[in-house]
C-alpha cells in the first residue's frame, strides 16, 4: 500500500480521513504490518488509545523486532501516566538496538533518574559516530549537558546545550527557516491586519464558548487545561492542535505569500471565512467522540497570533494567557529539546520571539480585556484555590474542590513534557530551581526592558 497519501493526511491532521484510507488497505493488502503500525499512530491522535494499543501490538506480532513500534508504545503509556509499562518498552527497545537513542531520551524524558550513570559511555560513543546535524546526535548531546548537571558543571552543560541546539535545528534547516519566516515575516506584522472574505455570521455556531490556552512553553499551560477539562463540563481537550495556523497557511500558501517579494506588495491578509470556519469544524469534530463533550479547549499556544481571527470565528471564546516568572520561562524553554519550535534553540531566539509575543499580548488585552484573562504558574502553584476561581468564573463554569484531584484520572492524557510532574498534583513553586542560569541574561538586558522589571 502506498502510505504517502495516509502521511500527507496526518501531516494535514486529517486523522478520520486518513483512518479510512487505512481501513480499505487492510481489505486489499497482504503485508498488513505498516497498516496496523499506521493505525496506532492514527488512533493515538485521535486519543482512541485501547484501539492504538492493539493495532501496535498486532504490528509487533507481525515483526516482533520492530523497535519503532516498542517506542510508540512506550510514550502511549508515558501520555497515560503508566511510567513501567513506558519504561518496559524502552527497555525493551535499548534491549534490541543499544544504540538507539530516542530509547535513552525516552527514560529521561520518564523520569530523569532512569537515564543511568552506565548509560553514560554508550550515549557518548553514539554522539561521536552520529552523522553530522542529525537528531541522533542533538538528542546525545542533550542526554550529555544532562550529566553535567549532577556534577555541577555549568560550563560544560551549556556548551553541550548549545551544540544539542545547533544541531536539532540543523537537522531540520528547512522547515525552521519556513517557520521563523511564518512568525517573523507574515504574523508578527499581519496578525491585525486580516480582512474577511465571504464573512457569513448566519453560519450555526457549533461550538459556542470555546477556551484557548496560549502563552509561551512552560508556564503551566498543561496544568490549566488539565483542570479545566477535570470539571464535569462538556468541555473536550484538544491539547496542541494547531487547527487554527495550519487552516491559515493553507489559504496563505495558495497566494503565495511566503514569497517576500509578494508579501511586500500586501496591506493585509484576506482569509475567507466560511473555508476557515469549515477547515476548523471539520478538524474538531472528528475527536468529539462523546455526546456529552460538546465544548472545546485549544492549548495551541502560539495562538497569541491568531486572537483576532479566533475572536472572529469564534466571537465568545474565552481566552487564557498562562505566564511565569520571565527568567524562569525563558531557562525552562532552553533547558528542554523543543525540537518541533524554531526559535526555542538560542537564548538570542527566544529572547526575539518572546518579544513578539509581550508586544502582540498588550495589544489584545487592551483590545479585548472581556475575552482575555492572564494566570501565572507562581499564583496557581501558591494560590490554588483563588485563582482557579477566578479562571473557572471567568469561563463561566462551576468552580468545586474536585478539579484537584486531576492527578488520580484514569483518562488523564498529557502529551507535554510537564506528564509526569502533573501526576503529583500542584506543588508549591520552586523559585530557586534556575537561579544558577540567570547571569545569562546581563548581554540581554540592555536591549530587552522587560528583562529588567
Amino acid at each position: 500500500m502506498n502510505l504517502d497519501p495516509v502521511k500527507k493526511l496526518m501531516y494535514e491532521q486529517d486523522f478520520k480521513e486518513a483512518e479510512k484510507l487505512l481501513k480499505n488497505g487492510l481489505k486489499t493488502e497482504k503485508d498488513k504490518f505498516m497498516i496496523f503500525y499506521f493505525l496506532g499512530l492514527v488512533y493515538f491522535e485521535l486519543r482512541a488509545l485501547d484501539k492504538s494499543i492493539k493495532f501496535f501490538e498486532k504490528s509487533l506480532k507481525l515483526r516482533p523486532n520492530n523497535i519503532s513500534a516498542y517506542l510508540k508504545l512506550a510514550v502511549l503509556y508515558q501520555t497515560l501516566g503508566n511510567a513501567d509499562s513506558s519504561k518496559n518498552n524502552y527497555l525493551k527497545s535499548i534491549e534490541l538496538d543499544s544504540n538507539q537513542i530516542r530509547s535513552y531520551y525516552g527514560l529521561y524524558q520518564l523520569k530523569p533518574k532512569f537515564l543511568k550513570d552506565e548509560y553514560y559511555n554508550k550515549i557518548m560513543d553514539i554522539s561521536l559516530t552520529s552523522k553530522e546535524n542529525s537528531k541522533e546526535l542533538a538528542i546525545s548531546k542533550f542526554l550529555l549537558s544532562k550529566f553535567e548537571i549532577t556534577k555541577n558543571n555549568l560550563k560544560e552543560e551549556l556548551m553541550l546545550l548549545e551544540d544539542a541546539h545547533k544541531t536539532i535545528f540543523n537537522s531540520n534547516l528547512q522547515y525552521n527557516k519556513q517557520s521563523d519566516f511564518y512568525y517573523k515575516n507574515i504574523m508578527q506584522k499581519y496578525h491585525n491586519k486580516i480582512e474577511f472574505l465571504n464573512l457569513d455570521n448566519s453560519i450555526t455556531q457549533k461550538y459556542t464558548k470555546p477556551i484557548f490556552i496560549i502563552g509561551l512553553p512552560r508556564t503551566g499551560s498543561t496544568l490549566i487545561e488539565t483542570i479545566i477539562s477535570s470539571d464535569n463540563n462538556n468541555y473536550l481537550s484538544y491539547g496542541e492542535s494547531s487547527f487554527f495556523h495550519m487552516g491559515i497557511l493553507e489559504q496563505i500558501k495558495k497566494k503565495n505569500l511566503f514569497n517576500k517579494d509578494t508579501l511586500n506588495n500586501v496591506d493585509n491578509i484576506e482569509l475567507d471565512f466560511v473555508e476557515l470556519k469549515e477547515y476548523l469544524y471539520k478538524r474538531y469534530s472528528q475527536f468529539n467522540s462523546s455526546e456529552n463533550k460538546r465544548e472545546i479547549i485549544d492549548k495551541s499556544l502560539d495562538n497569541f497570533f491568531n486572537i483576532e481571527t479566533i475572536l472572529t470565528v469564534f466571537p465568545d471564546a474565552k481566552i487564557i494567557n498562562s505566564t511565569r516568572n520571565i527568567y524562569d520561562n525563558i531557562i525552562a524553554i532552553y533547558e528542554k529539546l523543543l525540537a518541533g519550535l524554531s526559535w526555542a534553540h538560542t537564548i538570542k531566539e527566544i529572547l526575539e520571539y518572546i518579544d513578539i509575543y509581550l508586544r502582540i499580548m498588550d495589544y489584545y488585552k487592551k483590545k479585548y480585556p472581556q475575552n482575555i484573562i492572564t494566570v501565572s504558574l507562581e499564583s496557581l502553584n501558591n494560590d490554588k484555590n483563588l485563582v482557579t476561581k477566578k479562571i473557572f468564573e471567568f469561563c463561566e463554569l462551576n468552580w468545586n474542590e474536585k478539579i484537584f484531584q486531576f492527578h488520580k484520572r484514569d483518562d488523564l492524557f498529557i502529551k507535554t513534557s510537564s506528564n509526569v510532574q502533573l501526576r503529583t498534583g500542584i506543588q508549591s513553586y520552586n523559585y530557586d530551581k534556575y537561579k544558577r542560569y540567570y547571569p545569562l541574561f546581563e548581554d540581554y538586558k540592555k536591549n530587552y526592558h522587560w528583562l529588567n522589571n
